[in-house]
């Protein structure tokens, strides 16, 4: 799986920025899609008693309007996020609808340790572990084949992460597939693939972990989403005969971790298009199964042998990110299905080409300095574009900021950049088709320290942002001294976490402990004078 490009919808293609990337990716490409429809779109913050940033949005028609949270919207209930909230919860009401799940049993926080194990036992290995209330993968232990090990886990899920109720179940060995369901029908199948790496008979498995991580910058759901060395891995490789050291032959697969979140270092494969309806119909009676629920992300262990699959998590926010940007397999168009859902009156409206400055509208939110902005309404009419390539001489005469100039006097959209070879490229957009064509005439004429020569006039089909701007192509060169800086900090940064926390557990850290409380004193003191 390593190697391969990002695969883009045309649509989204240059319309997702840096700061949409991630976990934002939900909230922007559903919110970029009900724009571009025509609905009015607004960005707000809500109080929390932490307050901590939250960012949410609301789409709106003249007669109706829709609030969200990521991929979640305001027709899914309370009710349902509290259910989908709580495994224990969850697999009570799939159980009474004969929805297929795993054999299991959930801990409170107060059984000891000993009812647990003694379960455990009763039940039979593999198990699988998990706490009742975490997300992402965070404390599941998978998979687990001795008494031993179990004890182990449930040490660390209990008493290092903290996580007093947990959930034992019978191991059902098979992938795990993410399901998602809107309005009764599935509209993406990914199977997700636990964090691995496959050898080329000349790095070593540390190397091959960081080239892993660098491809998977590329992708805008798996840019933060890295392959992390801890224990958990270093304990799988140990099993399995690795170490991080060892050079694995040309196309070994070596697995780094048991859990397939995407989250945790794992791949996206979609299998929409392949998935059986015996499969399909699992996830949406499971997610029929939850009152209130309507648009869910179903978590299946499915044995491809016999076709057969048990949900064993159901989500209120799917995540869109890895069905948009899949490791292999075809991107699927899932903010177009919940759109649809929300707003059907507007299904059959043309989608513009047009986006927004998404880091413009998120500035003011995240400084505090406003607690709503409203995006300004998209342009009424089909849009026309064209790109223009300048040649003559145009780099460095001011011929780029006149440009700009004289397309916002024109109410254009798009952007001005230099080629490699001298020449300029112009992409306008506009509801005014003969504007945008009458537009080849004043790139020819150009400003007065310009010579201008030919204009070559190109059809244009991508995304453009809302604005004119003047883009500054970085040359090779450029792009790998800053990747160099910027791989040289993050060496440096993990260096000096090391370090500190050798020295926070060192003994004279904890000796010198009562003599930093008095000089904290001390500066409080200074201060306040």
């Amino acid at each position: 799986m390593e190697g391969t490009e990002v695969k883009w919808l045309p649509h989204l293609k240059n319309a997702v920025p840096v700061t949409g990337y991630g976990k934002k990716l939900s909230m922007y490409t559903i919110a970029l899609e009900g724009w571009r429809r025509g609905l009015k779109l607004k960005f707000y913050t809500i109080d929390n008693p932490e307050n901590k940033l939250k960012i949410r949005y609301s789409l709106s028609s003249e007669d109706k309007e829709h609030r969200f949270e990521s991929s979640k919207g305001d027709k899914i209930t309370d009710l349902a996020y509290e259910i989908c909230d709580d495994k224990y919860l969850t697999k009570e009401y799939l159980s009474k609808a004969g929805v297929p799940i795993p054999k299991g049993k959930s801990f409170s926080e107060d059984v000891e340790d000993k009812e647990i194990i003694d379960y455990a036992n009763e039940l039979g290995f593999p198990l699988v572990l998990k706490p009742i209330n975490a997300n992402g993968g965070k404390g599941v232990f998978s998979n687990i084949h001795s008494l031993d090990a179990f004890k182990d886990a449930l040490n660390y899920v209990r008493y290092e992460l903290d996580y007093l109720e947990v959930m034992v179940e019978t191991y059902v060995a098979g992938n795990e597939y993410r399901v998602v369901v809107v309005d009764n029908k599935v509209v993406g199948a990914l199977n997700r693939v636990p964090a691995n790496v496959i050898g080329n008979g000349v790095d070593t498995i540390r190397e091959l972990v960081r080239n892993k991580n660098n491809e998977r910058k590329a992708n805008p759901h798996l840019k933060s989403r890295n392959i992390k060395i801890d224990k958990t891995v270093i304990d799988l490789l140990h099993s399995n005969n690795y170490t991080l050291k060892s050079v694995p032959k040309e196309g070994e697969v070596v697995p780094l971790r048991l859990t397939s979140n995407l989250s945790t270092g794992g791949d996206s494969v979609d299998l929409t298009d392949v998935l059986s309806p015996e499969l399909k119909q699992i996830a949406i009676d499971g997610t029929n199964a939850i009152p209130g629920l309507t648009v869910s992300g179903m978590d299946m262990i499915v044995n491809s042998e016999n076709d057969s699959g048990v949900i064993i998590e159901a989500n209120t926010k799917p995540g869109l990110g890895g069905h948009l940007f899949p490791v292999q397999g075809k991107p699927r168009d899932l903010p177009k299905e919940i759109v649809d859902y929300y707003f059907p009156e507007t299904k059959d409206i043309d989608r513009s080409d047009l986006y927004f400055d998404f880091n413009s509208i998120l500035e003011p939110l995240e400084n505090r300095t406003a607690t709503t902005v409203e995006v300004s309404s998209l342009p009424v009419g089909k849009v026309y574009a064209k790109k223009y390539i300048i040649s003559g001489k145009v780099q460095n005469v001011g011929y780029k900021v006149w440009i700009k100039r004289q397309a916002l006097l024109s109410r254009m959209h798009g952007f001005a950049e230099d080629l490699g070879n001298g020449d300029i490229s112009v992409v306008v957009a506009s509801t005014d088709e003969k504007e945008v064509s009458e537009f080849k005439s004043i790139c020819l004429e150009g400003n007065k320290k310009s010579q201008v020569t030919e204009v070559v006039e190109q059809d244009w089909h991508s995304p453009i942002k809302i604005g004119f701007e003047i883009n500054r192509s970085l040359t090779i060169e450029e792009v790998k001294q800053i990747e160099k800086e910027k791989e040289e900090i993050e060496k440096e940064r993990d260096f000096f976490r090391k370090r500190y926390s050798q020295i926070k557990g060192s003994r004279l850290w904890r000796y010198t402990s009562p003599l930093r409380n008095v000089l904290d004193i001390v500066k409080r003191f200074i201060r306040s004078k």
